[in-house]
């Protein structure tokens, strides 16, 4: 998967981009001035880097079904940075290849799916004109066959899908449905029987890397997850049928945040 920016000034964060650097022109400047702008700068092109990064990585983790072709990402963002709207826009990187309609379905559900449940960093608040402002970021993303891959690569992303298919199990069976009141990462640590029955499992809360502000404590959130924890069926897990001694140690980490389930009516 590529990821590229188009030439727009509406696409991939320009909207972002062009608030930080609004400054710019042919007016004299002072060194304060010039120093604010490089700074800009750099902000943003650190946000982008790591926006590319973190999407490329899920991406290919979620891409189980090896879909290939062109989708847009538009991920919608209010002044906290909290997503608002997810929505698909068929690609123009790439000539139009034909595709059909039943794979330009599952890429956009799989490209919306990305943006309601992972976290990326925030927008930099210079790029808001007010309270009531919001950003809209636009992703191309460009899926490509993944040909010549040596063994060791390939294992690789088998592992990278079979994480992501728990975690997505996970996500589903724990949080789906659920009023989820900040950001972070929880972090489950289980013991399965043979039958996928859980007797233990430990749940912790962590800020994340990307989103550490709009984490907070949340003991009764917490005491759920691990309740509900030893409640699943682990049968139903994708990659449990690999263990059938059960699991005497698994592990499974999920993003979590008040947009992951998608728009509320």
């Amino acid at each position: 998967m590529e990821f590229n920016a188009p030439s727009s000034s509406r696409w991939l964060l320009a909207l972002f981009g062009a608030s930080l650097l609004s400054l710019s022109g042919c007016q004299s400047q002072t060194p304060e001035q010039v120093a604010e702008q490089a700074q800009g700068r750099q902000e943003y092109a650190k946000f982008v880097n790591s926006f590319k990064t973190i999407l490329r990585s899920y991406a290919l983790a979620a891409n189980e079904q090896e879909l290939t072709g062109v989708m847009n990402m538009v991920m919608t963002v209010d002044t906290q940075n909290h997503v608002v709207d997810c929505s698909t826009q068929r690609g123009t990187l790439l000539p139009n290849e034909g595709q059909n309609q039943l794979r330009q379905a599952k890429l956009a559900k799989l490209v919306t799916e990305l943006c309601w449940t992972t976290l990326f960093p925030e927008v930099s608040q210079k790029a808001f004109a007010d309270n009531e402002d919001s950003q809209v970021i636009v992703a191309p993303m460009v899926f490509t066959p993944l040909i010549g891959l040596s063994e060791e690569q390939q294992q690789l992303q088998k592992t990278r899908i079979d994480l992501y298919r728990q975690i997505r199990f996970f996500r589903e069976q724990l949080f789906a449905g659920h009023d989820i009141q900040s950001i972070g990462v929880a972090s489950f640590h289980f013991i399965a029987d043979a039958q996928g029955k859980v007797s233990e499992c430990m749940v912790n809360l962590n800020q994340s890397p990307f989103r550490s502000q709009g984490f907070k404590a949340d003991s009764a959130l917490q005491q759920r997850l691990a309740t509900q924890c030893k409640r699943l069926d682990l049968r139903q897990m994708p990659g449990f049928a690999n263990h059938p001694k059960g699991l005497p140690l698994g592990y499974v980490q999920v993003d979590y945040s008040p947009w992951m389930n998608g728009r509320r009516g």
